[in-house]
């Protein structure tokens, strides 16, 4: 085999793994279990001058693969799907299947080259777990106390159970977040750094630490970009559109909003740079997100100041 860059495409679903190796176009499948990826991982090894290797997020599905991958030392992207998506549409690939998808993702890293994934330890993964399993537990507890809303429901008592079902899990995952930080001294120094932000909780740092690898590794325009908080221009000729924010890392920047409530109300000179733009006729939600933005360069400096110090 003749040395050339190449790059790989991975679909991932919850049984198969399809691939797709360019310039070369082979297209190959494993199962999606460990004895599946250590095969994939041998497989690709043999394909020299590996540049990227680019896949989706699939709803957790991906976890097992994106970890190997991680711990073999090989370059991984994981991007937007969506974005996936419209580069398809526009290379007028409108057909999908799992070897399509596969090949569109290999193609999109050939072309795009996205960024790589910041490797993480085992213990960041495990925190990446339970955060996301907090999640859920929150939203299914919105979901029943939404049921109890109903007059008159014979399943009332049911409910109410499962409200308090819900509530102690959601505790119990929240001791084993604390846990989890608490034996790694690396997330325990982050989480002091990240603290130090008023309105920056505990629940909050955590979504942080595990969805927000890059913090303190970026420029300030670049972690607002993947955070989602950089206002996007929508200009043409002599028409200036108003600037918006979009894409970007949703339950990063909604945990970030709600921190940015009590931060407005308790950190003066997040405040004052509030109050400053409601006064000169900034709508209130966008003035939160301005102090977003403003809170997210704040922690990616002091991220840096502690990753240079150490």
């Amino acid at each position: 085999m003749s040395y050339t860059t190449r790059f790989i495409g991975i679909d991932v679903s919850k049984s198969a793994l399809d691939v797709c190796v360019l310039p070369d176009r082979h297209n190959l499948s494993f199962a999606n279990t460990e004895p599946g990826i250590a095969d994939l991982i041998a497989r690709i090894r043999t394909y020299p001058g590996l540049e990227r290797i680019v896949l989706e997020p699939t709803g957790g599905y991906e976890r097992m693969l994106v970890r190997a991958l991680q711990a073999a030392q090989l370059p991984v992207s994981k991007v937007n799907a969506l974005l996936v998506r419209h580069f398809a549409k526009a290379s007028g690939t409108l057909s999908k299947t799992d070897r399509i998808d596969a090949f569109v993702l290999a193609d999109y890293g050939q072309r795009m080259s996205p960024r790589l994934m910041i490797k993480t330890d085992d213990a960041r993964h495990e925190l990446t777990d339970l955060v996301a399993r907090r999640r859920q537990l929150t939203h299914m507890l919105i979901q029943e106390k939404n049921r109890l809303e109903k007059p008159d429901n014979p399943a009332r008592t049911l409910i109410e159970q499962s409200i308090g079902f819900l509530k102690h899990q959601k505790q119990e995952v929240e001791n084993l977040m604390r846990q989890c930080i608490d034996a790694s001294p690396v997330l325990t120094a982050i989480l002091q750094v990240l603290l130090t932000q008023k309105g920056v909780g505990f629940v909050t740092a955590c979504v942080l630490i595990a969805e927000l690898p890059e913090i303190g590794l970026l420029e300030k325009g670049q972690i607002a970009k993947l955070v989602g908080v950089a206002p996007i221009n929508r200009d043409s000729g002599m028409f200036q559109g108003k600037r918006m924010i979009g894409g970007g890392r949703r339950e990063v920047r909604n945990a970030l909003y709600y921190a940015a409530l009590p931060a407005i109300r308790f950190d003066p000179g997040l405040r004052d740079f509030y109050k400053r733009l409601t006064e000169n006729g900034k709508p209130g939600k966008v003035a939160v997100i301005a102090v977003v933005r403003k809170m997210v360069t704040i922690l990616n400096a002091r991220m840096r100041d502690l990753i240079l110090d150490g």
